[in-house]
């Protein structure tokens, strides 16, 4: 596989690489609708700061909540390539998820259902329903991440503009990936292993 044989000269020590969850490590085809999402807060037709996401409080909003990420079908293609350059020792990965709090066991499950236990050795989620910007900013920060995977433009935009170790990477969408110009943009996983692999940061 051209994308293992690259690695071989590669920088050592390993890349310490954050992956986000749902869109990012896991297919879902949902993440399409996000800049809708992200198009009605900046018109102002939800009583919401653009860059604050929605925290579910009422059991029904729960229960829809819960469904909503039930689209995270399958892994994307490339995670298993990820198991592959660990154990190589090119990169050291790690899952940093901005799920809600409650959606804590529901991600478990899928962390071993999909044999992602196989391929970290934990995953990152807030506690206490931080905002995922600020809690992915955190993580970031505490792990010393060399680059940081995200599929969610809003958040890719926030991260950039602080003050990190860690270079970031858009998986984008359909619709925002054809009007927005990012240096470090890719269209699935498997893309940003090799622009991680090329390393010209």
């Amino acid at each position: 596989m051209k994308l293992l044989k690259s690695s071989k000269t590669k920088k050592t020590p390993p890349f310490k690489v954050g992956f986000d969850f749902d869109g990012v490590v896991i297919y879902n085809p949902m993440r399409v609708l996000r800049p809708f999402a992200s198009f009605i807060k900046k018109k102002n037709w939800v009583k919401r700061k653009e860059l604050e996401f929605f925290v579910p409080e009422k059991n029904w909003e729960k229960f829809l909540w819960y469904l909503a990420h039930q689209s995270s079908l399958f892994p994307a293609k490339g995670w298993k390539t990820i198991k592959k350059l660990k154990q190589l020792g090119v990169i050291d990965p790690y899952l940093v998820t901005g799920r809600n709090t409650f959606l804590k066991q529901d991600l478990k499950s899928k962390f071993y259902l999909f044999g992602l236990n196989k391929v970290f050795e934990t995953f990152y989620i807030t506690e206490t329903n931080e905002q995922p910007h600020l809690f992915k900013e955190r993580v970031i920060k505490q792990l010393k991440l060399d680059f940081f995977v995200e599929d969610n433009w809003d958040i890719v935009n926030y991260l950039t503009r602080c003050s990190l170790p860690a270079k970031v990477i858009w998986v984008t969408n359909f619709v925002d990936g054809q009007k927005i110009d990012y240096p470090y943009k890719v269209k699935n996983l498997e893309e940003a292993l090799e622009l991680i692999l090329d390393s010209k940061f």
